[in-house]
């Protein structure tokens, strides 16, 4: 019995700091949702993040979205954006249950650099995230949306990874992590492919190309000197 509980003692030490790791983990949206019953509207959650800054600005874009927390909590994303100066934002979480404002991450930049850090957090580095995260955070925190998904008509993702590779001179994709993002085009038009290469959360290349023809729009960093 005494060496049983031993080992019972031995396991949730080793088990103890999985979990604190795991109470750590920040909540993180999961997917957008319609309006729900029973759930706040989106008009009262606007005014309550609205209630939340010191100065409203006079001609601000404010957009909100009803979430599907990680935790699996619901709440209200509201961005609020000064279109005086297309650079100070505001993000404000609101329970859809409570009402309560839960955070508040500012920018003067136009881009909510702490948010991000939470995303990376739990899905590690941006320039990694599928498709469909890169899609949904810039849809959530974002003043336009830049990334979407593959359209009719583009090249597969297999096929941009190819040309990117023959752009930079990789040839051996098992020394990198390749991540993915997918530029929307203006209108109906086809977008561009971006190609990640990455070691870790450090870029060694990256390439943008035209979704349909492959056409190589930007390589970074660019050995040549150009731009």
């Amino acid at each position: 019995m005494k060496k049983l509980l031993m080992l019972l003692a031995a396991l949730l030490l080793a088990v103890a700091p999985v979990l604190a790791e795991d109470a750590e983990m920040p909540a993180v949206p999961v997917e957008i949702l319609p309006q729900t019953e029973g759930l706040m509207y989106m008009a009262d959650a606007i005014a309550a993040a609205k209630a939340t800054l010191p100065v409203l600005p006079a001609d601000c874009l404010t957009r909100a979205e009803l979430v599907r927390m990680s935790d699996g909590s619901h709440q209200w994303i509201v961005t609020v954006f000064d279109l005086g100066n297309f650079a100070d934002g505001w993000c404000i979480a609101v329970d859809a249950v409570s009402g309560e404002v839960l955070m508040t991450d500012a920018t003067t930049i136009g881009y909510f650099d702490t948010v991000s850090a939470r995303w990376q957090v739990v899905k590690g580095p941006e320039a990694l995230w599928s498709l469909e995260d890169k899609l949904l955070f810039d849809t959530l925190y974002t003043m336009q949306p830049t990334y979407g998904l593959p359209m009719d008509g583009d090249m597969s993702q297999g096929e941009a990874l190819v040309k990117a590779m023959a752009a930079v001179g990789v040839t051996a994709v098992e020394d990198y992590d390749i991540g993915y993002g997918y530029i929307m085009g203006a209108g109906d038009a086809n977008g561009v492919w971006e190609v990640w290469f990455m070691n870790g959360d450090e870029m060694i290349y990256k390439v943008n190309l035209d979704a349909v023809t492959g056409q190589i729009y930007l390589i970074e960093p660019d050995e040549e000197g150009n731009g």
